[in-house]
């Protein structure tokens, strides 16, 4: 399988950062062909700062996260939860990746998802508890419904980790979720 693993914190020393360097390197030990958009170390301005009215200076980045898109089976995002979202880096990747033509087009008023062969993944951490989110929403299901769903993307699965930095976050605690990351990109 081709996958992309988008790693969407700013910081590269993080956990989320570390998630995915091993979702990653996995996936490959398993056999499939991966990529990865590292949004920590990427020279990426995300700030969409005309809508999409007009074109940025720089499309470069965009246009090469299309083609890595494009070329995908599957996606895995991974990144931290913050205020309920996703950190500004990776918003921003959103707007100016997944635009008008690509992502999705309007027919007759109607939007229509152009990424519709596609599936994704998410790993997921949080400061609140898991639980939370399950029964109030929140992120996975905006993310499933109105975002990857929206330009027709299939949301296979969700990893979250909650209470980090909690009385519960012990190295024992990381390790055994980077155990279930691993189980993943090996399934």
């Amino acid at each position: 399988m081709k996958i992309l693993v988008i790693q969407g914190s700013p910081d590269a020393g993080s956990y989320s950062h570390e998630l995915a360097t091993t979702y990653a390197d996995e996936a490959r030990s398993a056999g499939h062909d991966v990529r990865m958009i590292d949004l920590a170390t990427e020279d990426f301005d995300p700030v969409l700062r005309y809508g999409y009215r007009q074109h940025m200076e720089d499309e470069s980045g965009p246009k090469r996260y299309q083609e890595d898109i494009a070329w995908a089976d599957h996606l895995v995002f991974s990144f931290p939860i913050w205020w309920s979202a996703e950190p500004a880096i990776l918003k921003g990747f959103l707007d100016r990746t997944l635009t008008p033509g690509f992502g999705y087009q309007y027919v007759d008023g109607k939007s229509q998802g152009l990424l519709k062969d596609k599936t994704a993944a998410l790993i997921v951490t949080s400061r609140a508890p898991s639980f939370i989110y399950r029964i109030f929403g929140g992120p996975i299901w905006r993310w499933k419904s109105m975002v990857l769903g929206f330009v027709g993307i299939r949301l296979t699965k969700a990893l979250m980790l909650g209470r980090i930095e909690q009385e519960v976050d012990t190295p024992a605690y990381r390790a055994a979720f980077v155990e279930t990351v691993r189980a993943y990109a090996r399934g």
